[in-house]
């Protein structure tokens, strides 16, 4: 009889265990969906690109559409470190910009690089124009700096750059390349451009400007996969990040 007690004892809990772990889930899943939204919900839509993408039909990237909507923007890999130039580069500017697409420019970093070299091969090279986005600072390696000396690199290059262009530039990372590395406080007013890929490409998060949400996206006139992008905010908001007129 005692044996028996406990055996029914011993169910009756691991029956209360597993509804409390199923409403748990039911919970945790019901949050998840509050912080999640589909990119389709955003109005403006864009890519990045660089070399990898190949020669791009930009005339067919034009008429193309990501949920329902034309592409508005694209980002052109423009240098790298000290010495180094996208191939690409000049093409994808000129011919992004003859089909009306919002164009902006990065610049990939190298830690352990000169920054104020890595700032003049950017300005060199990228011949920003009235109209085209803010230019963007893309920080994917810490190499063997610590946040505040990464944050040093970050915001001269930003100053150099910023200045030659009377603007705010955008910083790219990733979701959790930026909690561990890009912890320094004085980086938490510079326009984001956020990478992170959730499943089903949906978009966590409010403290961004850019999402990145998957690399893995299709476009018409560029063959094999793209980066997607959505931007926070209007059209109005957009323009706010443009490069203005140069005194």
């Amino acid at each position: 009889g005692l044996l028996w007690a406990m055996a029914l004892s011993m169910l009756a809990t691991s029956i209360l265990w597993a509804r409390h772990a199923e409403q748990a889930d039911r919970e945790a899943s019901r949050r998840q969906q509050v912080r999640l939204w589909s990119a389709g919900r955003f109005r403006i839509h864009g890519i990045d690109v660089s070399t990898h993408q190949g020669r791009i039909q930009w005339e067919r990237v034009a008429r193309a559409t990501l949920h329902g909507q034309h592409i508005s923007f694209a980002f052109i890999k423009c240098t790298e470190g000290i010495t180094l130039q996208d191939r690409q580069y000049a093409r994808n500017m000129q011919e992004a910009r003859a089909q009306g697409i919002c164009t902006g420019a990065y610049h990939y970093y190298k830690p352990g690089k000169n920054i104020e070299a890595q700032a003049r091969n950017f300005i060199e090279h990228a011949r920003l124009q009235e109209g085209d986005l803010a230019p963007v600072l893309d920080v994917e390696e810490a190499g063997r700096l610590n946040p505040e000396s990464l944050a040093d690199d970050i915001l001269r290059w930003m100053k150099i750059v910023g200045n030659h262009y009377q603007c705010t530039p955008i910083l790219y990372t990733g979701h959790s390349f930026r909690k561990k590395h890009l912890t320094d406080a004085r980086l938490r007013n510079i326009p984001l451009w956020k990478a992170h890929y959730q499943k089903d490409g949906h978009v966590t998060g409010k403290d961004w400007a850019f999402y990145q949400y998957t690399k893995r996206g299709q476009v018409a006139g560029i063959k094999g996969r793209v980066d997607l992008d959505v931007f926070h905010g209007s059209p109005e908001d957009l323009k706010s990040l443009e490069i203005p007129p140069q005194k």
